[in-house]
Order: C-alpha cells, then structure tokens, then sequence
C-alpha cells in the first residue's frame, strides 16, 4: 500500500460538486445494448481491438476507475488498434483508448486519469446532452455534406461509423475533469496526472506539427472532441494543488504501466499500410505513392486521408476485386462522394499511369460555398481498383494530379525493406545521455524530439541510471 498525502477537506469539496448519481440512473438497458451493437462497428472502423497484455491491463486499470465511479462491472475498455491518439466513451459505459495515445503516456497513472475523464463523461450523460456526430467516412461528406449542409450525405456517411466526435462544451469537459481527479485519489494515484497528460497531448501535437512542416492548427483527435486549453491544464493542476497533493507522493506507477507497453506497436500497422513522411506504401497490397512538398498524408484503417495546400483534399483507396469495367468503377466513386449534390460530370477519359490502365473524371458541384471540383482516378493494378478521390475549390485541382502519376506496385526488395516499429522499455545506465538514446529511435528523422515527447520529458533533464525510459525500435513482430 502507497502511503497518501493529500488534502481530504479540499477534496470532499470537489466531489461534492460532482457527487455520482445512484449506479442505476447512468446506465440505461436500451443504452447497454446500443453500444454491443456498436462495439463490432467501432472496431471495424479503427482498425480492431488490441489483445494481449496490455487490453488486460487497461481493462484492470479501468474497472478500477469505474468502481470509484459506482459502476462495478458496468463498463467495457477496449484499446483500439490506432495510432491516432484518440480515446472516447459510448453510452452504455463503452470506453475506447487508441494505442497511440497510450504511446505517449508514461505510467498507470496518467491512464488513470484519461479512463476517468471518459467515465466522467458517462456518469454526467455528456453524449446523450449533446447532437450525436459521425467520424465520416467519406470524403466527400466532409467537403459536400458540410459544403452543401446536406443531411443526407452527412447521415449516409454516418452510418458507416457512428462515434460521438463533437467537441463537449467547457462545462462538460470541467465536470468530467472533476471526475477524472476524484477517481483518481478514490484510488490512490497522484492527483497531478491529469494536468500532466493534457501537457503531453500538447507536446505531442507540437511535434506533429513541426514533423510536418506546418503550422499548430490541426489538434489531435482527442483534443478536437475533449479541447485543451491552457484554463484546463491549469484548473487540473489546481485541483491536485488545492488538495495539497504532491508531486512526488504517491510516486506514479510507472514500471507496470511500461511493462504493459513492451512491444507495444507503434505508427501504423502493416496491415494497413506505412505513412513515411509524404509517402504511403501497402505490403500487403504491394502498392505505393507519394504526396508533394506541402501535403500531408494521415493512415486510417480504411483509406489514406491527403491534406494540401489552398484546401486542397484527398483519399486513396481501393484493393478490391475489379469485377466490372473500370471506367463504371470511377464513375461509381465520384457518385459516392457527390450523393445528391448537383453537379456536372465530364467524360470518363482512359489512360496509363506506370503500365496500369487508368480512367479520370472530372465533376463540378454547385455548393451553398460556391463551387467544387471533383477528381478521381481509377486504377487497375492486375485486376484490382485502386482510385484517388480529390476535392477542392473550381479550377484547383492540377496540383493534385502529380500525386496519381505517383501511384506504382512495389517490388519485391521494397517489401521487405518495409519493417513496423514497436515500443522498446530500456533502462538507464551509467553514462547514458539523451543523445545516446534517441540515437536509438527507429526514425530517420527528429530522432531527439521524438524521444523526450513519449518520455514526457524536457532536454534539459537529466537521466537517472536504472530509471525506465522507452524507445522505439524496427521489429517485425510487435503487436
């Protein structure tokens, strides 16, 4: 047993504003069964569950949180095969967290405190007080469904991938903060967890940004539905400050929560693909292209999003059997991505990009916004349809096209040297430096940068010989 030190008084405070109803006014039946029914759909869309070590130790670390919460066996925990650092609660208590944001944590505490900012959103019904949005899955209700405010596109992409996405109000994301810290001391973890795994979401989306070579626009996913601001950060502090929590005491659980991580896999998985700077490349489907200077490329578990400049957007997918005529196939993708909006289609024009056949067409559509051209491209790599979707304002679409003259198979002695990367716990020895170990990082670049955000630490610190620390490592057998 850790020994405690904190303020009892200043913490009765806190929970007296966020005092849990009774267990049997959270969880509705009719909620209980919407999300198992959504579970499988979920899963589906974002790249599978984890199992394993780390699914059991998540799932002990969060029955913990939910027990302080009143909700013993009430809630499922499930770690969501992504690196998209995202973690979100479902009605009926279904609690999901990405491996991409466990990577960038660093003890048990900390993970503590995100399962219980979800659970908090449970316990004060955020979802059900708020609309129900969509992660869409296609791209073009995202650039027509909002363009045009077209329900129908919008709801037909939702229901490919139902989750509850729209950002919380500051109220919702203070009481659920509350919530998170109380679970927290219910369970003896250090109160300062949670201000401290806001800091890390910030550091790792500066790295994003400066990996990218763009501006700090773009939050992380979590950040986007659960937004971090500077009050959050501090009030968080404040709460473990007023209860005269300390640093130090409890120390943070951090070898179980390293242990857990172990080979943990880190970036995108093999099965769907690698994301390496501006270039995709798929072993399995034994494809590959690449996006220009100024574009950005973000791996999903069903298509590969392309972001560039003057709003310029895309998405790569395909592989499936080409059971009919290509030029049926393309038409097909732009009638996807236009539903209803009115537009005007050009003819389906044949050619050849590196020996595969091909087929573009060309649509404009008339939005509330004003004008939007559409463009894909169909491809048939040896009897399979691959195709580029891009949307972006009238007469913009000729940046994009050096990116579908891209689009190639790889070849043999470029698979194998496609290798998944995974997480390496070592331990600190004398003589060791920041720049010894991050000379380790399976990165070709910002090698430094990338080992203090997922250590949470700053350059200046120094290292203690037998601490834990991870790196990431090539490995071709990572789960």
């Amino acid at each position: 047993m850790r020994k405690i030190c904190v303020n009892y008084a200043a913490l009765a405070v806190l929970a007296a504003h966020v005092a849990t109803p009774a267990a049997a006014q959270i969880i509705k039946p009719n909620e209980r069964a919407q999300a198992v029914k959504q579970h499988p759909q979920i899963l589906a869309q974002f790249g599978g569950a984890i199992t394993g070590p780390v699914a059991t130790y998540v799932s002990t670390v969060g029955a913990k949180v939910a027990i302080a919460a009143g909700l013993k066996d009430q809630c499922t925990f499930t770690v969501i095969n992504s690196d998209v650092v995202n973690a979100f609660a479902v009605p009926g208590c279904y609690i999901y967290i990405t491996r991409g944001l466990m990577t960038i944590m660093n003890s048990e505490d900390e993970l503590a405190s995100v399962l219980g900012h979800e659970v908090g959103h449970i316990v004060g019904k955020h979802s059900l007080k708020r609309t129900q949005a969509s992660t869409l899955s296609t791209l073009g209700a995202i650039a027509l469904g909002i363009a045009t405010k077209s329900d129908e596109i919008m709801q037909t992409a939702g229901q490919l991938a139902q989750v509850y996405t729209l950002s919380y109000s500051r109220k919702q994301e203070n009481e659920s903060d509350d919530y998170g810290v109380r679970y927290l001391q219910a369970n003896g973890y250090n109160l300062y967890a949670a201000s401290d795994m806001l800091a890390a979401l910030a550091a790792q989306e500066a790295l994003d940004a400066k990996v990218k070579n763009r501006q700090s626009r773009e939050v992380p996913t979590w950040a986007r539905s659960h937004p971090i601001t500077t009050e959050r950060v501090t009030r968080t502090a404040n709460a473990a400050q007023a209860a005269k929590a300390s640093r130090d005491v409890p120390p943070e659980l951090v070898l179980p929560y390293l242990t857990a991580l172990s080979g943990l896999r880190v970036g995108d998985d093999p099965e769907q693909g690698f994301v390496d700077g501006r270039r995709f490349s798929h072993p399995t489907m034994k494809i590959t292209f690449e996006v220009p200077q100024g574009f950005s490329l973000n791996n999903t578990s069903e298509a590969v999003e392309i972001e560039g400049p003057n709003s310029l957007k895309g998405r790569f997918g395909g592989g499936v059997p080409l059971t009919g005529a290509l030029d049926a196939y393309a038409i097909a993708k732009v009638r996807e991505t236009l539903g209803q909006t009115p537009a005007n289609l050009g003819p389906a024009t044949p050619g050849t990009t590196n020996g595969m056949p091909t087929i573009t067409l060309l649509a404009r559509a008339q939005t509330r916004s004003g004008l939007v051209d559409v463009g894909v491209i169909a491809y048939n790599l040896n009897g399979r349809a691959f195709h580029f979707v891009m949307i972006g304002p009238a007469d913009g679409l000729s940046p994009t096209f050096p990116i579908t003259q891209t689009f190639r198979e790889l070849s043999a002695t470029e698979i194998a040297a496609l290798c998944p990367r995974e997480l390496e716990i070592v331990t600190v020895l004398a003589g060791d430096t920041v720049a010894s170990l991050s000379a380790r990082m399976a990165y070709p670049d910002f090698k430094t940068e990338r080992f203090l955000m997922i250590n949470g630490m700053r350059a200046e610190r120094p290292l203690k010989p037998g601490e834990l620390l991870k790196i990431v490592r090539f490995s071709g057998a990572g789960r």
